[in-house]
């Protein structure tokens, strides 16, 4: 490590990574995180990844729980994120006229909104509750920055962040749930951090730069298109969510044991995250799901989408068409069953996502209960 750089450290927590910054020293901070909010002087800052629907009404004595498990300093500042960490870490450089800065970035958008734009309560209520995104953005400096030029450097890096989601086609200016961090060294400095500045245009460009490109590896790019599968996992829909709405409904038979069962729905849900069919009408339900959610399906604008208003049959169409793909009239009967009773996740899903996932879970069933009993010749009996 040179004598301007970061070093990372990578932990665990109740099974989820840990990412510890380690600063070229001790450095001030300003920051909007729960652990060492506000102005600090630390040599430390950890990300801490939780999961999907993470709802403790006191994040902060997880935080202190990661900070005592691996000895941190009592003054570190401590971020969270619902992001795959070890996927969407990104770590950038620049240097522009003398002045360096070096920025450390997770990004998750799947709630990106715009400031100002808040959807109304009623809204809030029916959207799926486990959807979570956070952008985390730590910028460290090499030269001293007085209080008035680092809250300027929250300004800069704030429209930094805004036009890396521009850049990704990403609408919104931000997420429900973004933090930043500032640090510099300790001492007299620049009154200024602001976008016109060296030390705000370096910071700007490099914070830019690494929240477009954590975006890009949350979303897969690099590394080819990414199944259905990943994206209702973000959603807070994974492969546990279906089972436990699957086993609601699952008609037990003396011989067959639920371990048993529950390996065949996962065996059978990997194969479809295969198919190309299956993505196409999985993907198109969310990408209207979403559609819906932002005010952006024709005629059913102003909130009027998760109503489910009786004339929107779409989303009945697509489960039916995945239904009958996977497994023909008999996974068209599961289907309608799940649907209407909507066990576990499947009742607090929208229009779109309620039906498919439904669509989904009841062809799976269908096709391991024709499955069991093709083995032991009962379909005829």
């Amino acid at each position: 490590m040179t004598d301007f750089d970061v070093r990372i450290e990578m932990g665990e927590y109740l099974g989820k990574p840990v990412a510890i910054v380690r600063l070229p020293g001790r450095y001030r901070v300003l920051s909007s995180t729960i652990m060492g909010g506000g102005f600090a002087e630390t040599d430390t800052i950890f990300i801490l990844e939780v999961k999907m629907g993470y709802d403790n009404c006191r994040p902060e004595d997880d935080l202190e729980e990661v900070r005592r498990r691996y000895s941190l300093p009592e003054d570190c500042v401590g971020f969270m994120t619902a992001a795959d960490v070890n996927r969407v870490l990104t770590v950038k450089r620049d240097v522009l006229n003398g002045k360096k800065a070096i920025v450390v970035a997770t990004a998750g958008v799947t709630n990106a909104v715009y400031a100002g734009e808040r959807l109304p309560q009623e809204i809030i209520d029916l959207l799926p509750k486990h959807v979570a995104g956070t952008i985390n953005i730590i910028a460290v400096l090499d030269r001293p920055v007085q209080d008035c030029g680092l809250a300027g450097g929250i300004i800069t890096m704030t429209e930094a962040k805004s036009a890396a989601l521009m850049d990704m086609k990403v609408k919104g200016t931000g997420t429900t749930s973004d933090a930043v961090a500032i640090a510099c060294p300790v001492g007299d400095g620049d009154k200024y951090c602001g976008p016109a500045t060296d030390a705000g245009m370096v910071m700007a460009r490099t914070v830019r730069e690494a929240v477009a490109d954590s975006i890009r590896k949350w979303n897969g790019n690099g590394r080819g298109a990414r199944d259905f599968g990943y994206r209702l996992d973000e959603l807070g829909i994974g492969p546990e969510e279906m089972w436990e709405a699957a086993h609601a409904l699952y008609i037990p038979d003396p011989t067959w044991e639920t371990e048993r069962i529950k390996a065949m729905f996962m065996r059978h849900l990997t194969v479809l995250r295969k198919d190309i069919n299956v993505n196409a009408m999985m993907y198109a339900a969310i990408n209207m799901e979403e559609m819906g959610n932002r005010n952006e399906m024709y005629g059913l604008d102003d909130g009027r989408f998760l109503q489910d208003p009786v004339h929107l049959v779409a989303d009945e169409l697509l489960g039916i068409a995945l239904a009958e793909y996977v497994a023909g009239t008999k996974g068209l009967f599961e289907y309608v069953r799940y649907d209407k009773k909507k066990p576990g996740i499947l009742g607090t899903l929208g229009p779109f996502l309620d039906d498919i996932v439904a669509s989904l879970i009841g062809s799976i069933m269908s096709r391991i209960y024709t499955e069991l009993l093709e083995g032991e010749d009962k379909l005829g009996s």
